[in-house]
């Protein structure tokens, strides 16, 4: 049978799933990442649930496509909801929002605390999901971001611990430069790649153009809102200068 492809973002995913037994795709839509996850031998067996019949339809319809049939279960469920804890080895989730992915984590605890590593991508608030994961105790061994269709994605590899994770721990009494890691990653902003520079410079661009339009107003609000713009697009400009100090 043909080996399918991925793109960049799940090929990325896939490659942190480490050598395991039983893998789960929580919100699996077309079933891509475990079919090929079993077809490259990641790992013997999936779960593959969704919140729609619709996508599982579509999945159960390519899980054939392939012949895996006998080692792909397909569940419809809410989040985590449909495993047991103990049922997979590793858990994955990619493709929705970090507050779906912050609420599944703490309704399932008990299904994700079993697990030996679980991978998110969400597609937006990654700080609430970093924050969640260090307060309920999983400690970030991975964390990497994809350029696809000119946008970027992060991607959060965990794993359960019985403390907060200690990448916090030297700045935990600066509420700034926590709100900073949670929001860009401790390992990203350590290891400061070109797309991780690039992630803050468009957010920057972002920045900059609120307040263009904030300077239009003549008033106390407008006038407090541009101050804080600023201070945050100075904050940011500094983590930019920085990474590029240390690419050099």
């Amino acid at each position: 049978m043909q080996l399918m492809t991925l793109s960049k973002r799940l090929q990325t995913i896939v490659d942190d799933i480490p050598k395991a037994e039983v893998l789960a795709d929580i919100g699996t839509d077309h079933a891509f990442i475990p079919i090929h996850a079993i077809q490259v031998n990641r790992v013997e067996r999936a779960i593959a649930t969704d919140l729609r019949s619709g996508p599982l339809q579509k999945a159960r319809e390519n899980v054939a496509k392939y012949g895996l049939c006998d080692v792909i279960d397909l569940r419809l469920g809410d989040g985590l909801d449909a495993l047991q804890p103990g049922e997979a080895d590793v858990i994955v989730s990619a493709g929705i929002g970090g507050h779906v992915h912050t609420a599944m984590l703490r309704a399932g605890l008990d299904v994700a605390k079993a697990a030996k590593r679980i991978i998110f991508q969400p597609m937006n608030a990654g700080h609430l999901l970093r924050q969640s994961l260090d307060e309920l105790c999983f400690h970030l061994v991975e964390e990497r971001l994809v350029l696809e269709d000119d946008r970027v994605y992060e991607i959060l590899v965990a794993e359960p611990a019985d403390r907060t994770d200690p990448l916090y721990d030297d700045i935990r009494h600066d509420a700034r430069s926590l709100a900073q890691a949670y929001t860009y990653g401790p390992l990203l902003m350590r290891e400061k790649s070109a797309l991780y520079r690039l992630r803050i410079e468009r957010e920057i661009e972002k920045l900059r153009s609120v307040l263009h339009s904030v300077e239009q107003s003549d008033n106390d609000a407008a006038r407090e809102r541009a101050a804080a713009l600023l201070t945050d697009i100075q904050n940011l400009t500094i983590l930019v200068d920085e990474g590029r100090g240390e690419a050099r």
